[in-house]
């Protein structure tokens, strides 16, 4: 019977001389030396035997220990092309040999056909992780030189960025050098400037988040729900944000029997004083004060509220306008109480939670904070917040009156009526006289609490409040719904599957609010079974 067998060829970056087409010509020489038959090469190019990802090494092992692998031996040209994980290469040498009868040879160990072969082995594969180790130290080393020139280190571009590749020449033999650096990604750096403005006004992550999945904005991965801890990455990155570029924050990774357990001291961050940071490297995508605040957040321990405590800010105040049941939150829906009691069960269709409230928030920012609504209503606002304006205006036309007298005077000066001596003898006792209703009219704003405001002040507080509301916590608008309506009335489907329509009646507490149609695209909402 003809022995198949495997062969497993690695290359890495520290090991071109040995490429994966020298290693497998050596090894299919080997099997045909000794009259087998090769079921497959594997191979990993460009992979460090240190890292977790190695595809077609973690295909091979689970090939070689299924119940009936296709091939008995497995070649490999030395213990380092295998792995320099002393301990995780021992495990799998284990299973294989004792456990599944896979035999493993390595071409470049020296074989006696006893015992000293497995102390050989050892030996060697100390060897190998001696020779990681030192790689590493050397990396490191090149990598933070790379930082310190404004270059970067490697890895995927963070969020907003994209990396370009700068050649610097070309080496000896021939291959061009290059170094990479972050620039903007035009398809996604506004979206990333969005995010950390929106949450320095201290907006919840879940609530970008949601809205970004309302805009069908994809997230890094392509996915359409954005995951929290995707955006704690991009806060943990807030300094690439500003323009610089950082290595060597990270912990070394623990590993425990072969797999990684934490990391090293029980903390994922090195001290800072072990960073290696170099200032504007590339164009920054926030400014420092929303770096400044991001940070205030994160020290703070300001945690979102859990995914599922979802706050609805028009139940309470949403009725269904058949049976005039209150309409309750449930799973992004707003749904009529009625639908689960058996003796009253209303067949009025839910809303969705985001058709609703897009539709009426939308509503009351423009009734509420629309300029054209605000005729003499700065007047009011003053009015309001000015109480004993009265004593003030007697002072204030006392001292217009004591103005006129100095314009008078210096009038009559200017045309010579009145000489020198005299213009000081009439102005002294005027400006002691101003002097003392100005200070008259300052203190009884202060005892009374009296401001001046501008119209334009009013409706620039207006203007902020509005973008607020915009961007505002659920809770916070569900507070303002309390305030502002009294009862949001949700009316049935009207119209064809197509084009479904229906009405939201709403009754106004403080604003002359009354109806709004409902425009609902054919799939948005479920509808409820008769």
């Amino acid at each position: 019977m003809l022995i198949k067998s495997a062969i497993y060829v690695r290359s890495s970056k520290d090991r071109k001389d040995n490429s994966c087409i020298d290693q497998e010509m050596q090894l299919r020489e080997i099997v045909k030396s000794k009259g087998e038959a090769v079921y497959r090469v594997f191979c990993d190019k460009a992979l460090s035997s240190t890292r977790d990802v190695r595809p077609d090494f973690d295909e091979m092992i689970s090939i070689a220990t299924s119940k009936s692998p296709p091939f008995s031996k497995i070649y490999c040209l030395d213990t380092s092309r295998f792995g320099r994980d002393d301990f995780e290469s021992k495990a799998i040498l284990y299973q294989l040999r004792r456990k599944h009868g896979i035999e493993v040879h390595f071409s470049n160990m020296p074989h006696t056909g006893t015992y000293l072969d497995p102390a050989f082995e050892s030996i060697f594969q100390a060897f190998d992780y001696i020779h990681s180790q030192q790689s590493k130290v050397k990396g490191v080393a090149s990598q933070k030189q790379n930082i310190r020139n404004g270059w970067r280190a490697g890895g995927p571009a963070p969020y907003g960025y994209k990396i370009e590749k700068v050649e610097l020449g070309k080496h000896r033999t021939g291959d061009v050098i290059t170094k990479t650096k972050l620039v903007r990604n035009p398809e996604t750096c506004d979206i990333a400037k969005e995010y950390f403005e929106r949450r320095a006004r201290m907006e919840s992550r879940r609530s970008i988040l949601d809205d970004f999945y309302r805009r069908a904005i994809p997230s890094p991965r392509g996915d359409r729900r954005w995951a929290v801890s995707t955006v704690k990455s991009m806060e943990d990155n807030v300094d690439v944000y500003l323009g610089h570029t950082q290595f060597f924050r990270h912990n070394e990774r623990v590993k425990n029997r072969g797999k990684s357990d934490g990391f090293v001291g029980g903390k994922k961050w090195r001290p800072k004083e072990e960073w290696v940071t170099t200032e504007n490297t590339h164009d920054p995508l926030i400014t420092i004060e929303v770096a400044g605040r991001i940070r205030e957040i994160k020290q703070r321990g300001l945690r979102d509220a859990p995914y599922k405590r979802r706050v609805y800010p028009l139940s309470g105040i949403m009725k269904c306008g058949v049976c005039g049941t209150k309409y309750a939150g449930d799973n992004k829906h707003y749904r009529c109480n009625s639908m689960g009691k058996s003796d009253l069960k209303c067949h009025n269709n839910s809303i969705a939670q985001n058709t609703a409230e897009e539709a009426i928030f939308l509503f009351i920012t423009k009734h509420l904070f629309n300029a054209k609504n605000f005729e003499g209503f700065a007047d009011r606002v003053r009015n309001r917040i000015n109480k004993g304006q009265a004593d003030v205006r007697a002072l204030k036309k006392n001292l217009s009156k004591v103005q006129r007298q100095i314009d008078r005077a210096m009038k009559l000066y200017q045309r010579g009526t009145i000489d020198i001596e005299n213009i000081e003898k009439l102005l002294v006792p005027l400006q002691e006289q101003k002097k003392a209703v100005a200070e008259n009219i300052d203190r009884l704003k202060s005892e009374k609490g009296i401001v001046d405001v501008s119209e334009g002040q009013i409706l620039d507080v207006l203007h902020r409040l509005e973008e607020e509301f915009r961007h505002a916590d659920p809770k916070i608008r569900k507070r303002v719904c309390m305030t502002l309506i009294d009862e949001i009335r949700i009316l049935p489907k009207q119209g064809t599957p197509w084009k479904w329509e229906r009405l939201l009646e709403i009754k106004g507490v403080h604003v002359p609010l009354t109806r709004v149609n409902v425009v609902i695209p054919p799939g948005i909402e479920p509808g409820l079974p008769a």
